[in-house]
């Protein structure tokens, strides 16, 4: 009865940060009034952020420490009242932060992934307001998860061939350049049919043909040994 009262106690202290985070007045407002209101907190109960205890007020800023009791029974002063003391701008509130201040948001949390990001061509161009995506442009704002490249880069580029060559957090003019000459070598090849060759072109990527060649090599490399060494002892024995 002890070991099962143990286990019990370790499933439910080893659960997701969230059971110790205790009431949070963003969840409960948010969920009560359900419809579009409720979605951020539906979609964040699966992402990244929840599963390691990331709440709303983490990005977000205000006090979630408010005391909301039933929502459903405030009256309109009532709501309002608490409603300001959430959203307090004096607690850092931020509704929807955009440019510099998502970036610095991020930056809590991610400081090398936002400054690599921030200094790249598609980062640039985001906080020039020349069409480059945002951080949640690719995580989502609420259900962030890791994306999967070059799925994730579909949504703004037709072609993604080669993308998953450079790396999609630091585009820079020198990796458009390295992305033009993976695609002039991958039209190349199929346009002339070229088998892969025995060194791979492109930094950890080597197919079956490439793998299949150096074991054939290293099997005739092997036995051209094992003659020698055999034709050495054999002469030997001769004498």
């Amino acid at each position: 009865m002890w070991a099962v009262c143990c286990t019990v106690f370790l499933v439910l202290s080893g659960s997701p940060a969230h059971a110790q985070q205790g009431r949070i007045a963003c969840i409960t407002c948010h969920e009560a009034l359900g419809g579009s209101l409720a979605k951020p907190i539906t979609d964040w109960r699966g992402s990244i952020h929840y599963q390691h205890g990331i709440t709303c007020d983490r990005c977000h800023g205000g006090n979630a420490k408010v005391e909301v009791g039933n929502v459903l029974q405030l009256s309109g002063p009532q709501f309002a009242a608490i409603q300001s003391g959430a959203m307090s701008k004096a607690n850092g509130f931020v509704g929807k932060p955009s440019g510099k201040q998502l970036f610095a948001m991020c930056a809590k949390c991610h400081p090398a992934s936002v400054g690599r990001y921030a200094g790249s061509v598609m980062g640039i161009a985001y906080l020039q307001k020349k069409g480059g995506p945002s951080c949640i442009a690719c995580h989502q704002p609420h259900r962030n998860v890791i994306p999967e490249v070059p799925q994730v880069c579909s949504r703004c580029h037709k072609d993604t061939t080669g993308f998953t060559q450079i790396d999609p957090m630091n585009v820079t003019d020198a990796s458009i350049t390295q992305l033009s000459n993976i695609r002039i070598q991958l039209a190349r090849e199929k346009t002339q049919g070229a088998r892969p060759s025995l060194a791979p072109r492109f930094a950890g990527e080597i197919g079956s043909f490439q793998v299949g060649l150096l074991a054939f090599g290293a099997i005739i490399f092997l036995f051209l040994i094992g003659y020698v060494v055999y034709a050495i002892f054999e002469k030997g024995d001769e004498k």
